[in-house]
């Protein structure tokens, strides 16, 4: 059941509580206050609660981030739409207005001494003496919060966590419960498996009456797809890139306007100092101008809240303005920077090194940039060409006359089906047809030349000649493919009786060792390697009904029945059960399956609120989001 509910559940628990909620909220005492009021479009009504099109954009701006870091590879939003990261985003705000409704149903309150403790201790606005009310109204001023609004939003967050708190962190694992699991999860076996390989059988070959009458219960299998003949011009532009010249002028004049594509801007190494305090880095350079280096002032002011780092190098727009115009106005390595505020705290910054400006020379690019224009040139005229071949065609010309008026290629499609092959097997041996040009030609009605189309790149037209609807292929045709088929099935049904008759025997007492000398190529014996039951079974040369048969024995004990592995037949015997190691802490297991428990919880108190709080989503509003977030698409 709770497998079933965790699937219907859309991740939103997981990612949208336990990390929207709890996570963000333990960190910061708040949980997105920082990003401005709530606004915009309604996407979502949950309850009597909306969640708006600035929200969801602001947690899909999150869920990207966190994409980015986890697989540590770029994601522009158009692909992260493409990947559901923007209704995952709209799931997690959905999530917390269930939650703020429940909260709202109950009752449940929150004082403003708990309010003004969770902003009071938020390590984001203290100094060295405390709370520090200025750095609270920059961050409001910077994101044209109100202070009002921010009190609420914090109150808000303090009351989700109470219920999720409510719900899930009760939690407690048994060290019984973890100990067992452990030495579940990590005990491992060794074993032998004997393979009788079904290649090694020997099978005569049978009557045709038996393969026709094999051939009629696998007719499906042999089945003749549809093929089709006729014609195809695909017109792209870099068929045209060829016939293009591109004059020393245009190359010269593309080379200024794109000059900034060939640069590679200066990068700066620095060394930082960061602390959380203006006096604090002001002490740091009294020390660098007395000479200190600045991995020995945060040494000694570690205790203040000093840390010590190297940045870079990164080029000026790889930083905030506020930190990359102090960074690239130091002269030398000898320079040290003002203190600089931001958002991490104070910062002073050192040159440690400098890569200059890098400059591409036209003669370098100089082929890049012909052959960028050519294709451009002949995207230009791409169109105009196309109407050409449509007008020709019009006019009366068939398709080949046409084309070749237009010096276009034709593409002659000779017996083919969806899949490109020929009636021998053998592949269309031309790169222009694509598969969406071939599913375009198995559309189009037989006899009659097509309107011009638009591809993804091109336009097309074609014309089909004739059409081999889908058909039964006879014996005579596919004989030896019948053939193969039909031994390989009765090699296969050999290796699994022959291996029954060999479990016979080991239970009788005879040995997978014996028995595998007996059988010489036919079989072969492998050692299989101490495993966990979690192990990746094709790293350790099985299957995986091989390492569940072994986890199934008793030490000393064969499989009371063959394994199909495809290839033939597997008998599995248990040889040594190596109990779990002692463990060093049983602490991370029971952390991980207390969030499973809490999850597991958390599912089904999500399933609660769904039954009793309507949610109702704007799909129109939604799709203009995704629009306007992935235009291209």
């Amino acid at each position: 059941m709770l497998d079933a509910m965790r699937n219907q559940a859309s991740s939103w628990v997981v990612r949208g509580l336990l990390v929207l909620l709890i996570l963000s909220f333990a960190i910061w005492g708040i949980g997105d206050v920082f990003f401005g009021p709530r606004g915009g479009q309604t996407i979502a009504e949950v309850g009597d609660l909306e969640v708006t099109g600035t929200e969801v954009n602001r947690e899909f701006d999150d869920q990207i981030n966190r994409f980015r870091q986890q697989f540590n590879t770029p994601l522009d939003r158009g692909q992260a739409v493409a990947f559901g990261l923007l209704n995952q985003a709209m799931q997690a705000k959905i999530a917390q207005r269930l939650v703020d409704m429940h909260g709202l149903d109950l009752g449940l309150g929150v004082a403003d001494s708990s309010v003004r403790a969770a902003i009071t201790e938020n390590p984001v606005f203290r100094g060295s003496a405390g709370f520090d009310r200025d750095r609270l109204d920059v961050v409001l001023r910077s994101q044209g919060m109100t202070e009002d609004a921010f009190i609420e939003e914090v109150r808000d967050d303090l009351r989700r966590a109470m219920l999720i708190d409510a719900v899930s962190g009760l939690v407690v694992i048994p060290q019984e419960e973890a100990s067992r699991i452990y030495a579940y999860r990590n005990e491992e076996r060794r074993g032998t498996a004997l393979h009788l390989l079904s290649a090694a059988i020997v099978i005569a070959d049978p009557d045709d009456s038996v393969l026709e009458s094999w051939l009629d219960g696998h007719k499906n299998e042999f089945k003749a797809p549809e093929y089709r003949s006729g014609v195809a011009v695909v017109i792209e532009p870099e068929s045209l890139v060829g016939e293009i010249d591109v004059t020393p002028d245009e190359l010269q004049s593309a080379y200024d306007a794109r000059i900034a594509s060939f640069t590679t801007p200066e990068k700066r190494k620095v060394g930082q100092l960061l602390a959380h305090d203006e006096a604090v880095i002001g002490k740091a350079r009294e020390q660098i101008e007395n000479g200190a280096t600045m991995a020995e002032i945060a040494e000694a002011l570690a205790g203040e809240g000093v840390s010590y780092s190297s940045i870079g190098p990164l080029a000026r727009h790889d930083l905030p303005a506020s930190l990359g115009d102090p960074v690239f106005a130091l002269p030398d390595t000898e320079s040290i920077s003002d203190p600089v505020q931001s958002a991490f705290g104070w910062h002073l910054f050192r040159l440690i090194e400098v890569e200059p400006e890098k400059v591409r020379p036209l003669d370098e690019v100089r082929q890049q940039l012909h052959d960028d224009l050519a294709l451009e040139h002949a995207r230009a005229q791409l169109p105009d060409l196309a109407n050409s071949l449509d007008d020709e065609v019009a006019a009366g010309s068939d398709l080949e006359t046409a084309a070749g008026q237009l010096n276009f290629p034709v593409v002659k499609l000779d017996m083919v089906d969806r899949n490109g092959e020929h009636a021998d097997g053998s592949p269309l041996d031309n790169d222009t047809i694509s598969g969406d040009v071939l599913g375009r030609f198995f559309s189009g009605a037989r006899g009659e030349t097509s309107l011009l189309e638009q591809t993804d790149d091109g336009y097309l037209m074609y014309r089909v000649d004739s059409i081999d609807p889908p058909r039964d292929r006879t014996l005579d045709e596919i004989h030896d493919k019948v053939l193969a088929a039909w031994k390989a099935g009765q090699q296969q049904k050999r290796a699994m009786e022959d291996a029954a008759l060999i479990v016979e025997r080991l239970h009788a007492g005879a040995t997978l060792e014996a028995i595998a000398a007996e059988k010489g190529d036919a079989a072969t014996l492998v050692d299989i390697e101490p495993v966990k039951r979690n192990a990746d079974p094709a790293a350790a040369g099985i299957n995986a009904e091989v390492l569940a048969t072994l986890f199934e024995l008793e030490q000393g004990t064969a499989s009371t029945k063959p394994i199909d592995v495809g290839d033939g037949a597997v008998i599995v015997r248990e040889d040594e059960v190596i109990p779990a190691a002692e463990p060093e802490s049983l602490d991370p297991l029971k952390e991980e399956l207390r969030m499973q428990e809490q999850n597991d919880l958390l599912v089904q108190y999500e399933q609660a609120l769904r039954h009793r709080y309507p949610v109702q989503i704007n799909e129109a509003a939604l799709r203009a989001l995704a629009t306007a977030l992935s235009p291209t698409q």
